[in-house]
Protein backbone atom coordinates (compact mmCIF):
# COMPACT_ATOMS: atom_id res chain seq x y z
CA UNK A 1 0.00 0.00 0.00
CA UNK A 2 1.53 3.44 -0.97
CA UNK A 3 1.05 6.26 1.36
CA UNK A 4 -0.63 9.31 -0.33
CA UNK A 5 1.06 12.65 -0.51
CA UNK A 6 -0.97 14.31 1.94
CA UNK A 7 -0.08 11.49 4.67
CA UNK A 8 3.47 11.58 3.38
CA UNK A 9 3.98 15.60 3.65
CA UNK A 10 2.43 15.54 7.53
CA UNK A 11 4.87 12.43 8.42
CA UNK A 12 7.92 14.70 6.77
CA UNK A 13 6.96 18.13 8.65
CA UNK A 14 7.10 15.70 11.97
CA UNK A 15 9.75 13.69 11.55
CA UNK A 16 12.24 15.14 8.95
CA UNK A 17 13.12 13.59 5.28
CA UNK A 18 16.69 12.39 4.20
CA UNK A 19 19.21 11.24 6.37
CA UNK A 20 20.97 12.49 9.45
CA UNK A 21 24.44 11.77 8.29
CA UNK A 22 25.78 12.33 4.69
CA UNK A 23 28.86 12.04 3.11
CA UNK A 24 30.56 14.05 0.53
CA UNK A 25 33.97 12.77 -1.30
CA UNK A 26 34.44 16.58 -2.95
CA UNK A 27 35.63 19.43 -2.24
CA UNK A 28 37.86 20.89 -4.86
CA UNK A 29 37.83 24.16 -6.10
CA UNK A 30 36.99 24.59 -9.12
CA UNK A 31 39.54 27.11 -11.80
CA UNK A 32 37.95 30.85 -11.98
CA UNK A 33 38.66 32.78 -15.30
CA UNK A 34 39.00 35.99 -13.20
CA UNK A 35 35.29 36.89 -14.99
CA UNK A 36 32.29 38.52 -13.48
CA UNK A 37 30.81 35.09 -12.17
CA UNK A 38 32.67 32.75 -9.76
CA UNK A 39 33.53 29.11 -10.21
CA UNK A 40 32.42 27.84 -6.84
CA UNK A 41 31.15 24.76 -5.12
CA UNK A 42 28.13 24.49 -2.75
CA UNK A 43 26.55 22.55 0.09
CA UNK A 44 22.57 23.06 0.10
CA UNK A 45 20.76 21.26 2.98
CA UNK A 46 16.51 20.44 2.51
CA UNK A 47 14.79 20.28 5.91
CA UNK A 48 11.19 20.02 5.61
CA UNK A 49 10.18 19.34 8.85
CA UNK A 50 8.67 21.97 10.79
CA UNK A 51 11.18 22.44 13.48
CA UNK A 52 15.17 24.24 12.55
CA UNK A 53 17.54 21.52 11.65
CA UNK A 54 21.32 21.87 13.35
CA UNK A 55 23.79 20.49 11.50
CA UNK A 56 27.12 19.79 11.87
CA UNK A 57 29.70 19.84 9.86
CA UNK A 58 32.94 17.84 9.69
CA UNK A 59 35.41 18.89 7.12
CA UNK A 60 38.60 16.41 6.08
CA UNK A 61 41.51 17.65 4.44
CA UNK A 62 44.20 16.09 2.48
CA UNK A 63 46.62 17.63 4.50
CA UNK A 64 46.09 18.04 7.87
CA UNK A 65 43.79 17.47 10.56
CA UNK A 66 40.11 17.73 10.27
CA UNK A 67 37.61 20.88 11.50
CA UNK A 68 35.56 19.20 13.16
CA UNK A 69 31.61 20.60 14.37
CA UNK A 70 31.16 23.37 12.27
CA UNK A 71 27.50 24.43 13.45
CA UNK A 72 24.96 25.54 10.89
CA UNK A 73 21.07 25.92 11.25
CA UNK A 74 18.61 25.51 8.58
CA UNK A 75 15.19 27.02 9.44
CA UNK A 76 11.59 24.95 9.42
CA UNK A 77 10.77 24.04 5.83
CA UNK A 78 13.43 26.01 4.35
CA UNK A 79 16.64 25.28 2.22
CA UNK A 80 19.77 26.89 2.61
CA UNK A 81 22.32 27.06 0.40
CA UNK A 82 26.54 26.97 1.75
CA UNK A 83 29.22 28.55 -0.64
CA UNK A 84 32.24 26.21 -0.45
CA UNK A 85 35.08 28.80 -0.70
CA UNK A 86 35.33 29.52 2.78
CA UNK A 87 36.56 25.64 3.09
CA UNK A 88 39.43 25.52 0.67
CA UNK A 89 39.65 22.05 -0.21
CA UNK A 90 37.83 19.63 2.06
CA UNK A 91 36.10 16.52 1.89
CA UNK A 92 33.07 16.56 4.66
CA UNK A 93 30.58 15.11 6.75
CA UNK A 94 27.12 16.29 7.71
CA UNK A 95 24.79 15.23 10.12
CA UNK A 96 21.68 16.72 12.15
CA UNK A 97 19.16 16.62 14.68
CA UNK A 98 16.45 16.32 11.92
CA UNK A 99 16.70 14.04 9.01
CA UNK A 100 17.15 16.78 6.31
CA UNK A 101 17.97 15.86 2.38
CA UNK A 102 22.13 17.27 1.41
CA UNK A 103 22.97 17.76 -2.11
CA UNK A 104 26.60 19.50 -3.31
CA UNK A 105 26.66 21.81 -6.26
CA UNK A 106 29.56 22.95 -8.31
CA UNK A 107 29.69 25.43 -11.20
CA UNK A 108 32.48 25.66 -13.61
CA UNK A 109 33.22 28.63 -15.66
CA UNK A 110 35.97 26.99 -17.81
CA UNK A 111 35.88 26.79 -20.64
CA UNK A 112 32.33 27.81 -20.42
CA UNK A 113 29.34 27.34 -17.95
CA UNK A 114 28.70 23.78 -16.53
CA UNK A 115 26.68 23.34 -13.31
CA UNK A 116 25.86 20.11 -11.54
CA UNK A 117 24.83 18.59 -8.07
CA UNK A 118 25.24 15.31 -7.25
CA UNK A 119 23.95 13.65 -3.63
CA UNK A 120 25.99 12.43 -0.85
CA UNK A 121 26.46 8.80 0.98
CA UNK A 122 23.84 7.67 3.60
CA UNK A 123 25.01 4.89 5.55
CA UNK A 124 21.69 3.18 5.75
CA UNK A 125 22.83 1.08 9.06
CA UNK A 126 23.65 4.49 11.35
CA UNK A 127 20.60 5.62 10.35
CA UNK A 128 18.66 2.92 11.84
CA UNK A 129 20.38 3.79 15.23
Amino acid sequence: MTMDSDTRLARDRTHGAGARTWYFPDGDRPPGDGGPIEAHESLMVLNVSARQATVQLDLYWEDHDPTLGITVHVGAQRVRSLRVPWWEDPRDKERGDVPVICQYGRLEVIPSYALYTTMGYVDAKEEDK
